[in-house]
């Protein structure tokens, strides 16, 4: 799932295997929640290499 946090603008991945992680969905820069950008196999974004990946 593609996010773009909207306090500090970056663009990040986060894999439905962390959905029930607490850090799912947020920044990991500033730990604000992202607003969905795309998903995979769906509506990937325009620039899906420009995401940084929060997996571990």
């Amino acid at each position: 799932m593609f996010y773009r946090c909207p306090v500090c603008g970056k663009k990040f991945k986060s894999g439905t295997d962390t959905i029930t992680e607490p850090a799912f969905g947020r920044c990991p820069a500033c730990r604000t929640e992202g607003v969905l950008v795309g998903e995979s196999g769906k509506t990937v974004p325009p620039d899906p290499h420009d995401y940084e990946d929060t997996a571990d």
